[in-house]
Order: structure tokens, then sequence, then C-alpha cells
């Protein structure tokens, strides 16, 4: 197959046997997210040749084609073709195959149910630092020194986290912050005061937010409900000042909304109302059972 055709319900073929299918179903994918093809070789860091290379359906290096289907939110998966016909339809695709393919298809498995990993009842907030512990932008030097724009004080409302948290032994901390992009993880979390810093448990780093989500403001808000939903967190909140259009991620209205403590990032988690909603997050889930 050359070339790709449409499915029933409109989305793109998952099965490119060409490099010319491969490549329209990558330029069909940038299309969705909006996005032209210098802004999507510019946010991907590749150049323009590469990606229009591949979506004209020639060759490039292996390494620069994984990272645009990563960048993309596409993955890549190889298996023998005997297992291709199962998995793709599983997703509703039926694929005839050429003649003199290397494994003729084997009769087609009646569908099992996977059983799911149980559910996460950890009670988990997600922290960011700019705009959150304290107020101003920060730099970090080669030196991975760090200073904020505003001159104030790194972390200056850690404390008050941090006696929120006190009497909740059980709440972990997942980092969101971009530090951690910059700078080793161990660094990042000395910055913290000890009673905190003890309850980090993971960071958002390696989340990705496809490009759409970079190019209309709302990545922030798709790391962290991917990463919960990955997690399969059930009971978590997330303090950010960049927690943008958080109902495009709900599949039934306002049943995020509880999740977020959106931050005004000139008072950060300093804001009465905000800690307001931490403390009645912290009791609501230490006195409802978990379900």
């Amino acid at each position: 197959m050359t070339s790709t055709s449409r499915l029933a319900n409109g989305r793109p073929p998952s099965l490119a046997r060409s490099l010319r299918a491969l490549g329209e179903i990558v330029k069909t994918q940038r299309v969705s997210c909006e996005l032209n093809l210098l802004d999507t070789a510019d946010y991907m860091n590749v150049s323009v040749s590469d990606l229009s290379h591949l979506e004209d359906g020639q060759p490039i290096e292996t390494g620069e084609l994984i990272k645009i289907l990563n960048e993309l939110g596409m993955v890549m998966l190889v298996m023998k073709k005997a297992d291709a016909i199962d998995a793709l339809h599983a997703i509703g695709e039926d694929i005839d195959w050429p003649q003199g393919t290397a494994e003729p298809p084997r009769p087609r498995k009646q569908a099992t149910s996977v059983p799911t990993s149980p559910e996460n009842t950890t009670p988990t907030l997600f922290v960011d630092f700019d705009g959150t512990l304290h107020v101003g932008a920060s730099y970090i030097d080669e030196n991975e020194q760090v200073t904020l724009d505003t001159g104030a004080p790194l972390l200056e409302f850690a404390p008050l986290l941090a006696k929120l948290l006190e009497p909740y032994p059980s709440v972990e901390i997942v980092l969101t912050t971009s530090w951690t992009r910059n700078l080793p993880l161990e660094k990042v979390i000395s910055f913290l005061p000890p009673e905190l810093a003890r309850r980090v448990v993971a960071t958002t780093r390696n989340t990705t937010a496809r490009l759409g989500y970079m190019k209309d403001g709302t990545d922030r808000t798709y790391i962290i409900c991917t990463f919960a939903s990955n997690r399969r967190l059930t009971r978590w909140l997330a303090l950010d000042d960049r927690a943008y259009g958080i109902e495009k991620f709900e599949r039934v209205p306002g049943e995020l909304q509880n999740h977020f403590v959106c931050l005004d990032p000139s008072r950060g988690i300093s804001d009465q109302r905000a800690l307001d909603q931490i403390q009645e997050w912290l009791v609501s889930i230490h006195t409802t059972p978990a379900v």
C-alpha cells in the first residue's frame, strides 16, 4: 500500500506499509494541530527539511523520525504480521495482507478483556514552583544558580505548604516545575524544606504535551491530567498558575474543577483563597473513605 485511506470514523489508518503512507499520517496529525511546517519544526527542534522529507515519503534518520512521532503524540509499534492483525482489529481496522508475506495471517482471536490496574488512592499534590511557591519567573544560569526576575526569595511560600501538610503524613508530592528539565532532580528537591522534600515521589518531566496543547497554552494542564490518568490517581490536587483550559480535558463537565487550584502568579499559595482550597481538599480526602 503506497497511500493511506481514511477509516469510517475519520481517523487516518494506523498501519503504514510505506514511507509515503507514514508521511501522510504524520502530515495529517500536524495539520490537525493547526500548525504549519515551520512552526512544527521549531517546536520539535528538528530541521524543516527532515520534517518536509518525512511528510513527502522520503527517508530520514531513525532518531529524527522517532522524535517527530513522539512530539506529535504518536508511537511506532514493531511486531510480527501475525500479531499485528489482532492488534489492528482491536482498534477497528481490517487489513488485507498482500500475497507473499513472510507469515500468513492467522485466524483472528476472540477478544478478551484485559484486567486494569487498581486505582491509586494515595493523596497526591502536583506542585509547581514559579508563581506557586514564590512570586516571579526563574532564571537558571550555566552554573545552575537560580534567581527570580522579581528579586523575591526562592520558594518563600514553601513553609506555608509544609505547615498545611504537617497533620497529613500520607500526602505525596509530584513536582511539575520546569526546573526539573534544567537541573538534576536532587538539586531541585534540595531547594525545598525537608518537610516537603521527603514527600516528593516523582516529577512530570517525562510527560510531554502534544504540539496543539503547547500552541494553545494548555500543555501544563494536559501534562498533569495525563500523569494522573496514567498513574490512576483518584485523590489528587494540582497547585499551578498555568493550569489553563481545564474544561478541555473533562469527559463530564466540571469533573476536574476540584482537582486544580488555579493560582494568581503574583501571590502564589500565599493567597488566602488558595490556602483555604488546599485545606478543604486535605480535610475532604482524610474524612471521606477512598472508593
